[in-house]
């Protein structure tokens, strides 16, 4: 049987085709069997996460001095270049500290695939040293790449340009997360991989990843608690498009340790 590595260069080699129709559809199948428990586990993992950053503030000002005022400065101060930094040191510590439950997430879409009973627990199964590490990797220097470009094209008052380049980097980068959970390849190497398997498909890629934007961005529209069920749309995508492309054997299939015991 065909290993990853070898689909991967064979992809590489000869190219494939992606249907825009064909993704797009398998996408929001699999998207009908997980947004619901998706959108809770969402909300579930949004508290935590505030309440968490509000022990942060509470724990920095001083639980005596949190006033109207007090929270006016800090929004103006996070306004600052200095402050800034921080931001971006922030967005990449968390994005990086939480990409295995992003990867649970395309877990979920899998198993929703596969007809295979997904439970909370394996929302931390990548938290395992031999994902978390190349996962930690691979969104550090994504996060980077594209937050650190859009960082510094906001700063020179050039923000849409920002905005563009980091989608684009998105793109090509979209194999990325799966290739290290589902083909189990390292950091660099699904990095790599996923950009020369992306860049011959650009244009549909960018069709497909922007549709799915704009339908996570539904949600907004009337109540805006919709759109925690609605974002679960990107990561079927992301699955689908992975699925589409490389394509999941059974015996890659990742099954928690706790599973296997």
């Amino acid at each position: 049987m065909e290993t990853i590595n070898q689909k991967i260069a064979h992809l590489q080699a000869n190219g494939y085709e992606l249907k825009f129709e064909e993704v797009f559809n398998k996408a929001f199948e699999n998207y009908k069997k997980i947004a619901l428990y998706a959108g809770l586990a969402i909300l579930v993992f949004g508290f935590l996460f505030i309440f968490l950053a509000a022990i942060g503030v509470v724990s920095f000002v001083g639980a005596e001095h949190l006033n109207e005022n007090v929270i006016k400065q800090l929004e103006a101060k996070m306004l600052k270049q200095e402050y800034l930094d921080y931001q971006f040191i922030a967005v990449l510590a968390i994005n990086s500290l939480f990409s295995p439950i992003s990867a649970g997430f395309l877990k979920m879409a899998e198993s929703a695939d596969k007809d295979v009973e997904f439970k909370m627990r394996q929302f931390f199964s990548f938290y395992k040293w031999t994902y978390f590490k190349e996962l930690f990797v691979a969104t550090f220097i994504i996060t980077l790449l594209s937050t650190g470009i859009d960082s510094a094209l906001t700063f020179y008052k050039i923000p849409v340009l920002g905005g563009i380049i980091s989608f684009a980097i998105g793109i090509v980068t979209v194999l990325s997360t799966p290739l290290i959970i589902f083909g189990k390849q390292k950091a660099i190497a699904a990095i790599k991989a996923s950009i020369s398997l992306t860049s011959s498909q650009f244009l549909t890629l960018f069709l497909l990843l922007f549709v799915a934007f704009l339908g996570s961005l539904v949600g907004l529209i009337g109540f805006c608690i919709g759109v925690l069920f609605t974002i679960p749309f990107n990561m079927s995508m992301q699955y689908a498009i992975y699925d589409t492309v490389i394509g999941i054997e059974n015996e890659e299939i990742v099954v928690p340790e706790s599973e296997e015991n």
